[in-house]
């Protein structure tokens, strides 16, 4: 069926060019017992009111299929733009509890640092002693000999 009328209205389209195209006049209305100076195909009133009215009609379709179109397009970026922001919101929900954690955890080091004060520097320093004497010996020792 879709076929037929797409055919239909192909056929339709190429007599009114081609009436266009070979005259000045597009449409010649002749009444019974005129001659025609050319050949060509014979329509009634209704036909031709058709064809004129299809026509002009023409445009109005194409803007409407566009229309069609130009809102299926909106949609469809309007639903993409929405889930891009839903998946932005959540990656933001995410980093800030992972950043909560983060800084939960650094305050119980904290915590955990401060309740055992570093009272050891003695022990620290005796041992830069002997690390310093023990390398003057292996030095002197190897220089020595």
């Amino acid at each position: 069926m879709q076929s037929r009328r797409g055919l239909k209205h192909f056929l339709i389209f190429l007599t009114l060019i081609s009436f266009g195209t070979v005259h000045a006049n597009p449409v010649l209305r002749v009444d019974s017992g005129d001659s025609v100076p050319f050949a060509g195909w014979c329509f009634t009133n209704p036909a031709m009111a058709k064809m004129i009215a299809d026509k002009e009609q023409e445009g109005a379709r194409c803007k409407l299929k566009l229309d069609k179109l130009t809102e299926e397009l909106n949609a469809k970026h309007e639903l993409s733009i929405m889930m891009l922001e839903t998946r932005l919101e959540s990656i933001q929900s995410e980093y800030l509890a992972m950043d909560q954690i983060k800084t939960e955890q650094i305050e119980q080091l904290e915590f955990a640092a401060l309740k055992r004060p570093n009272n050891y520097w003695y022990l620290f320093t005796a041992g830069g002693f002997v690390v310093g004497a023990t390398t003057v010996l292996v030095i002197v020792s190897v220089l020595g000999n």
